[in-house]
C-alpha cells in the first residue's frame, strides 16, 4: 500500500457500493496477509467479499458508482490485484 489514508477514504466510499443489497458481503479485511513469494509480491492488505453470483460481482465492479471511485484505490495501492473467483459449491 502506498497511501493508507487515501485507501481508507476509498474504502469509506466503496464499501457501501460493493455491499449494497444484492451485492457483496465482506468476509475479511486484513493487513496481515502472508505472501508465500511464489511470484511478484502482492502486498499484505487483503479484502475478501462474497457475492451471490459472478454476475453480481461483475455488476458491482462495473457499476458507475464503483468505477467513479476505482481510481482512488488504484492511486492508493501498489501492487494492485483484484479477482473474481467463482464459487466451488
Amino acid at each position: 500500500m502506498v497511501e493508507p489514508a487515501a485507501f481508507a477514504a476509498y474504502r469509506a466510499v466503496a464499501a457501501p457500493i460493493l455491499t449494497a443489497p444484492g451485492r457483496g458481503e465482506r468476509l475479511v479485511t486484513t493487513t496481515e496477509t502472508i505472501d508465500l513469494n511464489e511470484a511478484a509480491p502482492v502486498g499484505a492488505t487483503t479484502v475478501v467479499l462474497r457475492f451471490p453470483s459472478v454476475a453480481a460481482a461483475t455488476e458491482a465492479y462495473r457499476s458507475a458508482g464503483y468505477q467513479a471511485v476505482l481510481g482512488e484505490r488504484l492511486d492508493a495501492t501498489t501492487p494492485r490485484v483484484a479477482m473474481i473467483v467463482p464459487t466451488l459449491d
